[in-house]
Formats: C-alpha cells, structure tokens, sequence
C-alpha cells in the first residue's frame, strides 16, 4: 500500500497520517453504527484490519531502515547549525521515534552545547575525517509554546537523539559565528538612543524609581536604601516624619552617616549646600576614598604582589581609571525583579571583575594570563547583567534557599561566542565574573 519508502523522503508520512486519519474514523463510525446493519459493519472492520495491517508494516520498515542508518549526526547538526549564534530551527522528529513520542513531531529552539561539547566539536571539524554519532543534542526551546516546561527542561538539559530526526528547517538568514573570534566585540542587537540631559536631574529619577520599587514590594541593597532616603530628606523635608524613613535613615535617633552622605550630595549637584556642609561633605568623601583605597590596595597585591605607589608608576593610566572609579562607582542592583535577593554588585565586585578580565585595565602579576573580556569597559556590566537575566531562575532557587550560585568549567553559560564563569554569594552579592577562555 504505501510502496517503497526511505526515510529520507520528502513526504515520507504524509500517506501514512492519512491513512491513520482514516482508522480513527472509520473506528468512530463503527461505534455509532447500529448492530443492526452488519453489512457496514463487516465493511468497516474488514477496512480497519487492513489499514492496521499496513500501518504496522510501514512502521516495521521504518524502524528497520533508522536501525540501519540515519540522517543526522551530533556532528553534521554542530556544522550546519549548532556552531552559528542564536540559529534558529525547527526540527522534525521520524514518527515512530523516542523523541516523537516525547516532544511531539516537531519543535523549534537554538542548539546549545557545555563548554568542553563545542570545544571538542570544533576539535572534530578542524581535523577532517568527521566521524557520524548518533548522540545526544540539547536544544532551548523555551519559545515553543506546544512544549510544557518539563519538556522545555528535559530537551536543554538532556536532549534528543540526533538519528531521530526526520528533517530540520531553518530561515535562510546569514550565519554569525561568534565563538573563537578575536579581537574586540559589540554586543548584538544594540540600539544607541540619543538622549538629550537638559533639565534632566537624575536625583529626582532615582527618588521616583526607588519609590515606585518600594511600592512594588521590591527589596533594595543597603546602598539603595540610603540613597532613597538622603534624597527624600532633602527633596522632601517633611519626609523625614515618616516610619520608612524613619526605619532605614536613623539609628538610636541619629541619622546614619551612609544617609546624610547621599543628602548632602543631592545639595551639591543642586548647588543648595552651605559652606558647613561642603566641608562636612568633603570629610565623608575623604572616609569613602580612604576605604575604597584599601579595597584597591587589598585587590592589587593579590594580582600583583605591589605596593599602590609602585602600582601607580608602573600602570599611570590603569592608576588614573582607579582613581576615578573611586568617586563615580556605586553599588547597585543589577537584577531584583521577581527575585528572592536582589543581585547586586559593589566596589569589591567591581575591582575584582575590571583588574583580572578587562583588558583595558590589564596588569601584569599572578593574573596577567587571565581572560579577558572581548568588550570595552562600558559593556561589561552589561554583559553580566545579561548573564544575570538568562540564568535569573537558577540563580534564585539557590538564593532562596540560603545557597550560592556557581556556574564554571564544564557548565558555564555561553553568549556571544563566549563562555562564562559567574558566582554569586548567599546574600546576592556578585563575587566573580569572567569568560572561560581567550580566543585563539
């Protein structure tokens, strides 16, 4: 009935759904028929038995023929697909397959490989004489809305057998391979806004978007919450009143020194600040130099075994960033929404991340061999924040139960033709952050 067929054909199932099609009902109109009329009876189950009969032998053929030989190994799907960033396919499983049965006929995702697969399936293709397994392959799906999220989950950590797929669709788009690739990157899909700063003040934006967290019920870092209440202190005199304020921006009745530093700042860049307060401003400048001095000379003799002064006639420019970082940078949360404990990054993270892996702040030492981020200093942190947002899930269910998180070696998470290594404490705080490798 259904000839010769190979598992290669283009409309290898086509008939055969028909003639399942056809089963079901001819088996619903056998039901409803009246016993009465065992004419159409003996026709339909006469029918029936045949169609079965056939449907069998053409599942039997098919199993033989995938026994024998298939069409897509581990290997052929990394070269044509798997080796591009962000590909998208759609994959069409053999109908009688494991893979079927359990995801369905079809599904569409992005290839996704650990650290150690792709670097051994670039091994494979660059020598030549590439051998054909039939293994495993993971996919992320997660924008398949026909899979559950057990099945989401089951294909990207565990996967599917490459011989059972049928056949694999892809928009004939220009392949970007990423991985491997030297020199310097531009993270994708990046839109510049022109943004014009007149009559912008970003203290009333920043009182504003903490308020409106607040209000949400999101948690802030001890940092946020001395920020939000040194600018309703100044901002909004009366607020000083009120039981939030009164919570976080005063202890034993005096307010918190962390307080009157972000309020005395919000009057200097409103020029609103006495003589009295500049000097008082500038003696809390000089604690917060003084501390993050230490944090520098803390980080430096790990990496280098040198004193500052000596670090600083050697590295001037690299000296120079230092200094500046000292008074722009702030802690801040990277990632809060939904979140158990907010992520956050503070001046020890910072250090920590730009001496070892930037490569515009590169310093020779016990690190100089480090890796080093493939991005200019101003797109790191928007690196990490996207490494924060695509693990968000696993890293809250570790947080939230009073764990941190570690992702490293063979289990890292790959972006941009990157892998990378991330750890984050108990209490939210991003300890590390770096790619697993330089590129060749």
């Amino acid at each position: 009935m259904f000839g010769e067929n190979k598992i290669n054909d283009g409309s290898l199932y086509l008939l055969n759904d028909m003639v399942e099609n056809r089963v079901i009902e001819a088996k619903r109109e056998l039901a409803e028929l009246s016993l009465e009329d065992t004419q159409k009876r003996d026709f339909l189950k006469s029918q029936i038995e045949f169609y079965e009969s056939e449907l069998k032998k053409f599942k039997a053929d098919i199993d033989k023929q995938l026994s024998e030989k298939f069409q897509f190994s581990v290997e052929e799907i990394y070269a044509m697909y798997g080796q591009y960033d962000n590909k998208y396919i759609t994959i069409d499983f053999q109908k009688f397959t494991e893979s079927a049965a359990k995801f369905g006929r079809n599904i569409g995702g992005i290839i996704t490989y650990h650290r150690r697969e792709r670097e051994e399936l670039e091994k494979v293709i660059a020598e030549g004489n590439v051998p054909r397994t039939n293994g495993m392959v993971k996919i992320d799906c997660s924008n398949d809305d026909k899979l559950s999220a057990e099945q989401k989950k089951d294909l990207i950590e565990n996967g599917f057998k490459s011989g059972d797929i049928y056949e694999i669709l892809s928009l004939n788009l220009p392949n970007v391979k990423s991985y491997n690739q030297p020199g310097q990157k531009e993270i994708p899909n990046t839109i510049n806004v022109n943004f014009d700063p007149t009559d912008f003040d970003p203290n009333r934006a920043y009182l504003w978007l903490y308020s409106r967290r607040i209000e949400n019920g999101d948690i802030l870092i001890e940092e946020e919450w001395a920020k939000f209440c040194g600018l309703s202190l100044y901002l909004q005199p009366n607020s000083e009143q009120l039981d939030i304020i009164q919570k976080h921006a005063f202890q034993d009745g005096q307010k918190k020194q962390l307080i009157r530093f972000y309020e005395l700042e919000a009057k200097l860049y409103a020029t609103d600040i006495s003589g009295e307060e500049i000097f008082e401003f500038s003696e809390l400048l000089k604690q917060r130099r003084a501390e993050r001095t230490e944090a520098i000379k803390s980080e430096i003799r790990r990496s280098t075994n040198k004193r500052l002064k000596v670090f600083e006639q050697e590295y001037p420019q690299i000296y120079e960033e230092l200094q500046k970082s000292i008074v722009q940078f702030e802690p801040e949360s990277l990632e809060y929404y939904g979140m158990t404990v907010p992520i956050y990054w503070d001046y020890k993270s910072y250090l920590h991340i730009y001496l070892r892996h930037c490569d515009e702040l590169a310093i020779e030492g016990h690190f100089e061999n480090k890796t080093k981020f493939q991005y200019n200093q101003k797109d790191i942190k928007r690196i990490l924040k996207i490494a924060i947002e695509k693990l968000k899930p696993q890293i809250d269910e570790k947080l939230k139960n009073g764990q941190e998180f570690r992702i490293f070696d063979n289990r890292t998470l790959y972006f941009n033709g990157n892998h990378y290594s991330l750890h984050i404490l108990s209490n939210g705080r991003v300890a590390a952050f770096h790619p697993m490798e330089n590129p060749k």
